[in-house]
């Protein structure tokens, strides 16, 4: 079942429920899905690409016919069919060791080294040649 969202955007979502252990979605080229709660869930795609972005993880994912990717994460995964139309399974419950929690939640004790020399930093102290 799919409803459309009836509020003025520039872009219409689509919102659909699934309950079942395992649902079965075809997009078209192009065509975008977002899964919220996909935590413990494994996609499998049984034809074409399908690019893979979980929110607040630097490393998108491509996925072909054929290759699977467990998603570990509390946060918002969206799919996209690239180079043609592509399918692709969602089986739930298939027994990630932990879920992380989303992006918004988690926070760094330590900045990076990368955040602390930054930190260093100040107009001031910049030289220009």
């Amino acid at each position: 079942m799919r409803l459309w969202n009836r509020e003025l955007t520039l872009e219409p979502d689509n919102i659909m429920l699934l309950t079942a252990q395992r649902a079965q979605l075809n997009l078209a080229d192009d065509e975008v899905a977002r899964l919220h709660d996909a935590c413990d869930s494994r996609l499998e795609v049984t034809q074409g690409f399908v690019w893979v972005t979980i929110d607040g993880d630097r490393n998108d994912v491509v996925l072909g016919a054929g290759e699977s990717l467990l998603i570990d994460s509390r946060d918002v995964v969206t799919l996209s069919a690239i180079r043609g139309a592509a399918a692709l399974q969602v089986r739930a419950d298939v027994g990630a060791r932990q879920c992380r929690q989303p992006a918004a939640v988690r926070v760094d004790a330590r900045p990076s080294r990368f955040q602390q020399m930054l930190a260093g930093f100040s107009l001031s102290s910049v030289a220009v040649a």
